[in-house]
């Protein structure tokens, strides 16, 4: 086994929206190239073949971000993954890059977190989709507004909000 995982995060549903099919495609891509598993949501599509774990999640009630990150964390540790590579969509990049950091700092350390680079080949406002069950990944106004909210709230803070 290798130690190198790769953990996908949906933008917005279902899986059939452009976003979730380009952060499956990238995942699966790494997973592939670095003979990775990956931990992923429920709406993001991974091909056969390629090892994966869905976060423990009900259908239409997507988990935060941090529940996600601590949920990769644990399945890192427990399969001994020493590396993490990140893959989700570019504005939704830094939080889960800044929550998976922190949930590796919750759980003791000793995983790097990277994002995946394929990443930045697509455009910022085509991770949106107008068709998305979840409001905030319609636009790039809307996220925008949720996210200032975000990125200045302090952390401890947010970890209730979150958790």
């Amino acid at each position: 086994m290798g130690t190198v995982g790769i953990v996908a995060f949906a933008f917005g549903a279902p899986s059939s929206i452009r976003s979730n099919q380009l952060i499956g495609q990238i995942a699966t891509g790494e997973a592939w190239g670095l003979k990775a598993p990956i931990y992923t949501q429920l709406d993001i599509h991974i091909e056969s073949g390629v090892e994966v774990t869905y976060a423990d999640e009900k259908p239409g009630e997507p988990p935060t971000t941090l529940r996600i990150a601590r949920g990769a964390v644990g399945w890192a540790k427990q399969r001994g993954l020493t590396e993490l590579w990140v893959a989700a969509a570019a504005p939704h990049l830094w939080r889960a890059w800044r929550d998976l950091r922190k949930a590796v700092r919750e759980a003791g350390g000793g995983i790097h977190v990277r994002p995946c680079p394929e990443i930045e080949l697509y455009p910022w406002n085509g991770w949106f989709s107008a068709d998305s069950t979840q409001q905030r990944t319609r636009s790039e106004k809307t996220w925008n507004r949720r996210e200032r909210v975000l990125k200045l709230m302090p952390f401890w803070l947010y970890k209730r909000v979150a958790s």
